[in-house]
């Protein structure tokens, strides 16, 4: 029979590693609406990128903390842009509403 000296003596085991998920943040929204708020700036003949760009731009602001920036920026330049249009057809109809009236007499 073996004898049980050598048995007594216990091992350590090496601790056991967790790896957690690292978590990537996701800017997408906030990244898309600043590209947006730029082209609603160059290509200004548009009015529904600027309204694009505030929608994603709040939606950005609001789900991904990492992006406010990116967001922000594409709010104020689809304002700036949706707000210049709002003006310019403000005064389009000044210009155009005393020819209107005049085809009606």
């Amino acid at each position: 029979m073996p004898s049980l000296e050598g048995m007594t003596e216990t091992t350590a085991l090496p601790a056991p590693t967790t790896t957690r998920p690292t978590y990537v943040e996701s800017k997408n929204l906030s990244v898309i609406a600043l590209v947006l708020g730029i082209a609603s700036v160059v290509l200004g003949y548009t009015f529904l990128v600027p309204i694009a760009a505030i929608v994603l731009g709040v939606l950005g602001y609001r789900r991904e903390p990492g992006g406010h920036a990116f967001a922000v920026w594409g709010i104020v330049l689809g304002a700036v842009m949706a707000f210049g249009w709002l003006v310019a057809g403000f005064f389009g109809l000044i210009f155009a509403a005393p020819f209107f009236f005049v085809g009606l007499f």
